[in-house]
């Protein structure tokens, strides 16, 4: 695209070549016009000098040559503009997709700490129901044993107010008793001293009848205040016993075991309880801080968007991948053969020239294990067969990260030393096979070149049963237990640290294998079902770690996917893509919601494949842009071989 103009460069065979002839005949008409109109004033001589006024037609090409030169000046000016114009366009766009990648990296990691966030938020709150519950039911069982002290209090008050009761009524019923017999006697009194009987009978009998009521009366009351007394003495019986309950059960809730246990489970769990609350608290305003980072990343990636459509209209960018020096490229291969057994040009080698133009390096990471890896690796480093790579990286030689501080040490084979043992093959410091006296017991040794011990077989009637695989400095790094159901196969593999212990233990199964590694302390720290399941885990929890590193690797590797799918991976995935037949992994790399932002495709119809399916910007870079492939290369960086010796 020119923004400023075509750019094209007129000559000085395009001019107008009739100019100047042109000119001096518009000259010479005005110059004749002028002799007619002086004709009778001017001397007859003044035509001979007509000619005088006309340019120089030298002079005249002069100046359209400098015409010419100034608009040539702006033609180029304009190109360079163009030019210009265009590399800030690409600039530009790289930097928007840059951008864009960046705030998506961002936004997955927040979208996946925001999940993991209501996750433990989520599970702190069932934490907080499950103490409530807790509490719940650790007080209902202290208000259940409250329930039968209240209870009796309860029925001690009720029946003190009975007895209480019981005792007015008495003292009303004594009192109307007292009453009656002062009216009795009163009456007697009254009785006595009648001088006349016979005038007063009427009166007498009267008085006489009174009495026989009052006495009937009374009667009645004694025997009421009879009954109420004794009822009394049962009442005051009940109430001294609930008293008497009352007291041995607040005796008994104050030094009950169960009850102070009660205590101290609630004041345990309001503890907890109010922990928990802060958690919850805790859980929210990282919840909230996490929307408001997901809301910022938001109006970001639009703005983004936004200015794609301005620059370039549309919102699906295509850009080429070019490495970026702050970041640590690590390219995966799951073993390195032997120098002399790489092809002419090899996988390696391929990834190694994409940065022969860049200031950005790579390692190489391996998975397999490889008694030589380290030699290889130095080979590989002093032939050039890699220019721009650092280190290799592998577990197993993770394991003997400080063998190689360590000197060359004797080695002192674990054999019963009550055998006598006899040097049947090499010397008395090296040999190369011993025998014990019995017979049924041998040992093979074989050593490397620089008469460093490589490996030691051990046979038990003629049958191998184990191997133990040894590095230059003579340190144990591996052994192998033989099947003794097939000894072509292993039973297991143990795996040292420079120091012995034991690192990673392999137990192969008919259909399975089980992998467990351990720490320093001879615990088992992890269990795997599968190699596969401990290498991904591996690469991610000790081999890359951080977001700066970025792991190139192809996606037939068994394990992509578990890393691609992996919301804890810390570090970028770059699929190497070299066939297109996996339809369902295309799809979910260039999709919307793919973490792949960065990728290398083998081949251009393979480039071309990815485009037809892109719905998203992306950063691709293609190996063979010509679309020859080289299956040879293809083949030596997949290949694997197993460097433990098996049993033959």
């Amino acid at each position: 695209m020119k923004l400023f103009g075509h750019g094209k460069k007129v000559t000085d065979s395009a001019a107008p070549a009739t100019a100047p002839a042109e000119s001096q005949k518009q000259q010479m008409s005005t110059a004749q016009a002028v002799i007619h109109s002086t004709a009778t004033v001017e001397p007859a001589d003044v035509k001979k000098n007509e000619h005088v006024s006309v340019p120089n037609p030298v002079a005249s090409e002069d100046a359209y040559q400098k015409l010419t030169t100034k608009r040539e000046q702006l033609e180029k000016h304009v190109n360079q503009l163009n030019q210009q114009y265009g590399d800030a366009r690409n600039e530009l766009r790289s930097q928007l997709l840059t951008e864009k990648d960046y705030l998506r990296a961002q936004s997955r990691t927040v979208n996946h700490d925001y999940d993991k966030l209501a996750k433990q938020r989520d599970a702190d709150f069932e934490v907080f129901s499950q103490l409530q519950d807790r509490r719940n039911k650790v007080a209902a069982k202290q208000q259940q044993l409250a329930a039968s002290l209240n209870e009796t209090k309860q029925r001690f008050a009720e029946q003190s107010t009975i007895l209480a009761k019981m005792k007015a009524q008495s003292v009303q019923i004594a009192k109307q008793r007292e009453r009656l017999d002062k009216q009795e006697h009163k009456l007697l009194n009254e009785l006595g001293q009648q001088g006349n009987l016979n005038s007063l009978m009427e009166e007498i009998d009267a008085k006489r009848k009174q009495i026989s009521d009052i006495n009937v009366h009374d009667h009645e009351l004694e025997q009421a205040e009879d009954g109420m007394n004794q009822d009394i003495v049962k009442q005051e019986k009940a109430v001294a016993t609930l008293n008497k309950q009352v007291s041995v059960q607040e005796q008994a809730s104050s030094n009950d075991d169960a009850t102070a246990d009660l205590q101290k489970q609630l004041a345990a769990i309001d503890k907890q309880l109010s922990q928990q609350q802060d958690k919850l608290t805790s859980d929210d305003d990282k919840l909230k801080a996490a929307k408001r980072e997901k809301a910022n990343l938001a109006e970001q990636f639009q703005q983004l968007t936004d200015l794609m459509k301005f620059y370039f209209s549309s919102t699906k960018l295509i850009d080429n991948f070019q490495f970026d020096p702050s970041h640590h490229y690590v390219f995966y291969s799951n073993t390195l053969i032997p120098l002399n057994q790489l092809s002419e040009q090899n996988g390696l080698e391929i990834i190694d020239h994409l940065f022969d133009k860049t200031d950005a390096h790579f390692d190489v990471l391996t998975t397999d294990f490889n008694r030589e890896l380290s030699e290889i690796w130095d080979s590989y480093q002093h032939s050039g067969v890699v220019h721009h790579a650092g280190r290799v990286i592998n577990p197993y030689l993770d394991f003997q990260r400080d063998a190689g501080t360590q000197q060359h040490a004797d080695v002192a084979l674990p054999l019963d030393q009550s055998q006598d043992w006899q040097v049947n093959a090499g010397t008395e410091e090296q040999p190369e096979m011993i025998r014990s006296a019995s017979g049924k017991q041998s040992v093979t040794l074989q050593y490397r070149a620089d008469r460093s011990l490589e490996s030691v077989k051990y046979f038990q009637n003629d049958k191998l049963f184990k191997m133990a695989i040894y590095d230059q400095q003579n340190v144990l790094v591996a052994t192998q237990y033989v099947d003794p159901r097939d000894a072509k196969h292993a039973a297991s593999e143990i795996y040292y640290r420079p120091d012995h212990s034991v690192a990673l233990e392999k137990v192969f199964f008919e259909d399975h294998v089980v992998v467990q590694t351990t720490d320093a302390g001879k615990t088992v720290e992890r269990t795997f079902e599968t190699e596969d399941d401990y290498y991904a885990w591996w690469i991610k929890a000790h081999a890359l770690t951080r977001p700066e590193d970025a792991l190139i690797i192809d996606t037939e590797t068994p394990y992509f996917e578990q890393l691609l799918n992996d919301d804890d991976r810390r570090f970028e995935l770059i699929p190497l893509i070299t066939t297109v037949d996996n339809k369902a992994l295309i799809e979910q790399l260039v999709a919307d919601d793919s973490p792949v932002n960065n990728m290398i495709v083998s081949d251009e119809s393979v480039h071309q494949a990815i485009l037809k399916q892109l719905k998203r910007d992306m950063h691709i870079m293609v190996l063979d842009p010509s679309g020859v492939t080289n299956e040879k290369a293809k083949a030596a960086t997949i290949k694997t071989r197993i460097y433990i010796p098996k049993v033959s």
